[in-house]
């Protein structure tokens, strides 16, 4: 079964675009904070941004991911997606509320966790936005699940421009190191002011028809994603957490220039991962196996071809870049770390846009047994390695961990739909 390729190739290029402007942006977020203040800025910035990424995952509760699965199966029933997405929102909103005030109970860990007085003092200013957060995503998930990728790219594109702003008017202000996280929440509060009634033109909330069903089916397939997406959005942070408590937030504030950097390369992958999501949930709802093994196989090798040249290239034009940008605190390092996680994405590039494979064909539970193998494999590479090379050991550890997600999504893969390798 091929997708349609008009809308899938249409669908790539307003998401590539998208991509390529929030890569930029990223980018620009890091280099604003290092111009206007330093490293160490950048270092607790990015500290407090880990412990963000963690708690958000548990405040929308893996049900953003039940929404898309759910949402294409729906349609491609002809059933109304009204109460998938109710429940999920339902479900978000209360997980929410719950690790707010559990955060806020602990708000003053953070700072004691990676021994910094910026930390301690940001992190409080951004949990009221797990709230927006987790709504913002739920809403995203259902228009990518039912393939209105234009609007899927426009907000993803939005969320950094928000971010960017939000930076720029703070350091322009002059504020202080331990206010710039407080971007995290109004970027979200702000996308969710947006967002909301956009989605109302697709969503029908009050449409109840099945909502007790639905709000149990994303309640189990949630519980049961949980713990792999926590992990697998974690396991971007686990060389920034580490690195927080073995180094200073100045170390961590040049590592995590280059890894926003590969980050955002890393988000190329992303980009085919959303458009090829919901074509691997039609291809195994409609032949199984044989049907899944044809799209696998021949979007793996298309997205390799493409992936690996680009990735790769990126690596001489990285020091032009940071040239071009003024970004001369310690160079050579800030290249080398790239350099390693780089040829890391580069290697495994084929594979990285079918990281949500078993999640998308209705296995949350092996998706979990997926990545809490990849997570496992980066914290003890991180592990091994920082002491032993500091900044550069973690982007070796992170890199490895890329091989060792292919070797398991080829064998988990080859046990659970017969995919070849």
């Amino acid at each position: 079964m091929r997708p349609p390729s008009g809308k899938f190739t249409t669908d790539l290029i307003w998401n590539a675009g998208a991509f390529a402007l929030s890569a930029v942006l990223g980018v620009l977020v890091n280099l604003l904070i290092i111009r206007y203040y330093d490293a160490a800025a950048l270092g607790a910035f990015n500290l407090v941004y880990a412990v963000y990424i963690l708690l958000s995952q548990l405040a929308v509760g893996g049900v953003h991911l039940a929404v898309q699965a759910f949402v294409p199966r729906e349609l491609a029933a002809g059933r109304s997606v009204h109460a998938q997405v109710s429940a999920s929102m339902l479900l978000a909103t209360v997980s929410s509320l719950v690790v707010m005030g559990i955060a806020w109970l602990g708000r003053d860990l953070p700072g004691r966790w990676f021994d910094s007085a910026t930390v301690s003092a940001a992190f409080p200013l951004v949990v009221p936005g797990l709230l927006f957060f987790s709504w913002n995503k739920v809403l995203l998930s259902f228009h990518n699940g039912a393939r209105r990728m234009r609007l899927f790219a426009l907000f993803q594109l939005l969320r950094f421009v928000l971010l960017f702003c939000a930076v720029l008017f703070l350091a322009m202000r002059g504020a202080s190191p331990e206010r710039l996280p407080i971007v995290l929440f109004w970027t979200e509060a702000l996308l969710a002011l947006l967002l909301i009634p956009v989605s109302l033109r697709h969503w029908m909330p009050w449409a109840s028809a099945g909502i007790r069903i639905a709000v149990l089916e994303n309640f189990r397939f949630g519980n049961r994603a949980l713990a792999g997406n926590l992990l697998l959005d974690v396991n971007t942070r686990v060389d920034v957490f580490l690195l927080g408590v073995f180094l200073n937030d100045a170390m961590v504030g040049l590592f995590s220039f280059a890894a926003t950097v590969a980050e955002g390369v890393l988000q190329l992958p992303v980009l085919f991962r959303n458009n090829i999501n919901p074509v691997l949930t039609a291809a195994w709802q409609r032949g199984g196996s044989s049907i899944l093994n044809k799209v696998v196989a021949r979007n793996r090798r298309k997205f390799f071809r493409i992936l690996a040249p680009v990735v790769l290239l990126t690596i001489p034009l990285f020091p032009v870049a940071m040239w071009v940008l003024g970004m001369t605190d310690e160079p050579m390092t800030v290249w080398a770390v790239y350099a390693i996680l780089a040829t890391g994405i580069a290697l495994t590039a084929g594979y990285q846009p079918f990281l949500m494979l078993f999640s998308q064909l209705g296995r949350p539970g092996i998706q979990t047994i997926f990545i809490a193998g990849y997570f496992t494999s980066n914290v003890v590479l991180n592990l091994a390695l920082i002491p032993l090379f500091g900044i550069h050991g973690a982007a070796l550890a992170t890199a490895l961990s890329f091989v060792a997600m292919v070797l398991l999504l080829r064998w988990l893969g080859a046990r659970t739909f017969q995919l070849l390798p």
